[in-house]
């Protein structure tokens, strides 16, 4: 099922290092909601068919810290949420099309947070 970049209404971003006995809700949670959602993210999101990648990526037994990325696509009618473990790692010895994607949409998401 394709979905529909206009139908976007909200983004949640959390990332960052799990230390030994963290949980991913101890990272802070960053949101875009309506209007405030960029227009190079929404772009990003619909170029690379972010919509359709829902589910688990990476190796969360590899590393420590474990690098940890969620982010999760609130739609008119659905949810999308995608989950990265260990990005770097995952980008450097594999060759998955699909987490380049998401790293480029993520990317968006990281620049966007030093300019707020």
């Amino acid at each position: 099922m394709t979905r529909m970049i206009q139908n976007l209404e909200q983004i949640e971003y959390r990332n960052g290092m799990l230390e030994k006995g963290m949980k991913p809700e101890d990272l802070p949670v960053r949101t875009w909601r309506g209007a405030k959602i960029p227009l190079e993210v929404r772009k990003s999101i619909n170029e690379e068919g972010i919509l359709n990648l829902g589910g688990v990526y990476g190796d969360k037994d590899v590393g420590d810290p474990i690098e940890y990325d969620h982010l999760r696509l609130a739609l008119t009618n659905d949810v999308v949420e995608i989950e990265v473990f260990n990005r770097g790692i995952t980008l450097f010895m594999t060759d998955d099309e699909k987490v380049k994607r998401i790293h480029r949409v993520l990317c968006k998401l990281d620049k966007q947070e030093k300019v707020r």
